[in-house]
């Protein structure tokens, strides 16, 4: 009871400040639309969007609201700002700031998958009281990203995580102490190659322990530390989790390719490959032109495989003029003796899309000056 008056007066003072506050712009007038437990502040130019999501997102809230032990608050504050590109969420006000200042085909997709996420993130936040940290950041990404594809059906889209975290334990950076150091590991950049740790993790014992335990944790989290919680959680010393999730992980099968949104999955349409053939001693470069319509490609998701030595390597994004491509070396040692050899592209979109192309490239016998300087161009 008097948790729901408390919200009572805290809608009332939101509405206040809202009905007071000053419209210097038609651009930043907003109008209010309110369901049961959702009020959104949304431009007056956006209010039919407005009306025509809400009774989605007070399904969302539903959900997600049984789904978290039903942590979230009473009522859920949601401003819509289509200048900010970042969305947030504050437990303390029980408000949701949606970024919508981004480049998107489907708006109204965008809309509920945003608020989705940030009203799982309260109510994680509500659940842990206020657990979020360094430390267990990826847990709150891991969880988020698991509560909201399964709140829309779209889980078939997380199996690219596993790939991910195949390839992230692979250049030994899959581990509570790669993990824990959030913001080095993830530079504070939010996609799918970041979320997959936790996602992992957490599916490997929800299934082996039940879908009830990985709310114990978040619970264990509000007093005590991350290993700490994970034993009372998990019933085991981290050491032996961990081995459990990494084992789970290393063990699952190959995947040559997944189709979440067939129209959208990138396409490779041109390789360039310079110097080729190269020489021993030298460094092979390799531009990638990947088509990516709906542009959920991030170089965070295409990664190149060395066959002749076993090297994975993460690309990285580059543009020459309005040419924009992934830019990879491979170094080729001294001793290397001449032939053909080859490589693989695997690329992951953020809906997890994958595929997967193979090339080769030539080493030379002879010096830098036998080399031909022109690329190699597949597509």
């Amino acid at each position: 009871m008097v948790k729901r008056f408390i919200c009572y007066l805290t809608a009332v003072a939101m509405g206040a400040a809202y009905l007071f506050q000053p419209a210097s712009s038609s651009a930043r007038q907003n109008v209010s639309i309110t369901s049961e437990h959702i009020q959104i502040f949304v431009p007056v130019e956006r209010e039919l969007l407005g009306r025509d999501l809400i009774g989605n997102i007070e399904q969302c809230y539903g959900y997600m609201n049984r789904a978290i032990d039903g942590s979230l608050p009473d009522k859920v504050f949601i401003t819509v700002d289509w200048e900010a590109s970042d969305s947030t969420c504050s437990r303390e006000r029980a408000s949701i700031l949606l970024g919508m200042n981004q480049p998107v085909a489907d708006i109204k997709e965008f809309f509920l998958y945003s608020a989705a996420r940030e009203i799982a993130h309260l109510g994680l936040l509500e659940l842990s009281q206020g657990a979020q940290r360094q430390d267990t950041e990826f847990l709150f990404k891991g969880m988020i990203e698991i509560l909201v594809h399964e709140y829309f059906r779209s889980s078939r889209r997380l199996e690219a995580a596993w790939v991910f975290s195949k390839f992230l334990d692979e250049m030994k950076m899959l581990g509570f102490a790669t993990q824990r150091s959030w913001s080095d590991f993830s530079e504070n950049n939010q996609c799918l190659r970041n979320a997959a740790p936790g996602f992992t993790f957490l599916t490997t014992f929800r299934d082996l322990q039940g879908r009830r335990q990985p709310m114990k944790l978040f619970k264990a989290l509000r007093k005590k530390s991350l290993m700490d919680s994970l034993a009372e959680a998990f019933k085991s010393p981290p050491s032996e989790l961990e081995k459990i999730w990494l084992k789970r992980v290393r063990e699952y099968p190959p995947v040559d390719e997944i189709t979440t949104v067939a129209e959208e999955a990138p396409r490779l349409t041109r390789t360039e490959i310079a110097p080729n053939p190269v020489a021993p001693g030298a460094d092979i470069r390799f531009r990638f032109f990947i088509e990516d319509r709906a542009g959920n490609l991030l170089a965070a998701g295409v990664f190149l495989r060395d066959e002749r030595t076993g090297r994975l390597l993460q690309v990285q994004a580059a543009s020459e003029g309005a040419n924009a491509f992934f830019s990879a070396f491979i170094p080729v040692e001294p001793d290397c003796p001449p032939g053909q050899y080859k490589y693989q592209v695997t690329a992951i979109d953020e809906v997890g899309n994958l595929r997967r192309w193979d090339g080769k490239y030539k080493v030379d016998a002879g010096g830098p000056g036998d080399q031909q300087q022109n690329a190699n161009v597949i597509y």
